[in-house]
């Protein structure tokens, strides 16, 4: 597991995936909203810093200690 909070939600995040089917989001359907919601937040996180209230928001949304 990762040591900064950033990388923990982004773990977090790709867990979810798995568990939603572990396709790659590409080749989701295009209208499914789990499926978008997910790949919208990593595209968050990735654009984020690690100190940023981003990172907090998703750790807090994905349960993240």
């Amino acid at each position: 597991m990762s040591e900064s909070l950033k990388g923990r939600v982004r773990d977090k995040i790709l867990r979810q995936r798995g568990e939603d089917g572990g396709r790659p989001l590409g080749d989701a359907e295009g209208d499914d909203p789990r499926v978008m919601d997910l790949h919208h937040d990593l595209m968050l996180l990735d654009r984020a810093e690690e100190d940023d209230a981003v990172v907090q928001a998703l750790a807090e949304k994905y349960w993240v200690p």
